[in-house]
């Protein structure tokens, strides 16, 4: 089990639990039977999943995922590693079936895959703060629903305040506000101003 690839977000266990009765698995690659997954290719599958849930994050959080106080996953509020856990097992479950679903047997696994697919497809945007209840809970903030954890460099400024924030794009600006009173509520420094001269006419 040492050579297998191992997961840095979830177990193989945990994924494991939500393919009984659907998938049968064997970990000693001579005893392979048909119909079986052998473990290796578990391991990578699940790997596999956790880099795809960290690109259809990555909007809007950092990869790999980590505490923004602590630089480590483990560091990360519980409750913020179960919800990327459950996204990873629901898509390794997914790179799983989509690899070994019925194999030797008469199952057809095609309206469970794209019924999974459409529970991914929605849990994601609400990790991503995209759904329609985070949007009307989320009204007014950019609140991200997994506490703790990074955000992504080029969303930082935007996802941390309220919405309509003024972003600072001034170098020589120290803050947002500052920002607002010098280069737009201000006519003698604001854009068009220092165009006229410095008034507007």
């Amino acid at each position: 089990m040492g050579s297998f690839l191992q997961p840095q977000y979830t177990t193989v266990d945990s994924v494991k639990v939500r393919l009984a009765g659907k998938v049968q698995f064997q970990q000693d690659p001579n005893e392979i039977e048909p119909g079986e997954l052998p473990d290796a290719l578990l391991h990578q599958l699940i790997v596999d999943s956790e880099t795809q849930v960290e690109q259809d994050l990555r909007s809007r959080y950092a990869i790999p995922f980590r505490s923004k106080t602590k630089n480590t996953f483990s560091a990360l509020p519980d409750h913020s590693k179960r919800a990327i856990r459950v996204a990873i097992d629901m898509r390794a479950v997914m790179m799983i079936l989509q690899t070994d679903f019925g194999r030797g047997t008469h199952v057809s696994g095609d309206k469970y895959f794209e019924s999974l697919g459409k529970s991914y497809e929605a849990y994601i945007k609400k990790l991503l703060g995209q759904d329609a209840e985070g949007e009307k809970r989320e009204r007014f903030r950019f609140s991200p629903p997994l506490e703790d954890l990074l955000l992504a460099p080029s969303n930082r400024e935007a996802d941390d305040g309220y919405k309509g924030m003024i972003i600072n794009t001034d170098q020589n600006v120290r803050d947002a506000v500052t920002y607002a009173e010098q280069q737009i509520n201000n006519p003698a420094t604001s854009y068009v101003g220092r165009r006229k001269g410095g008034v507007i006419r």
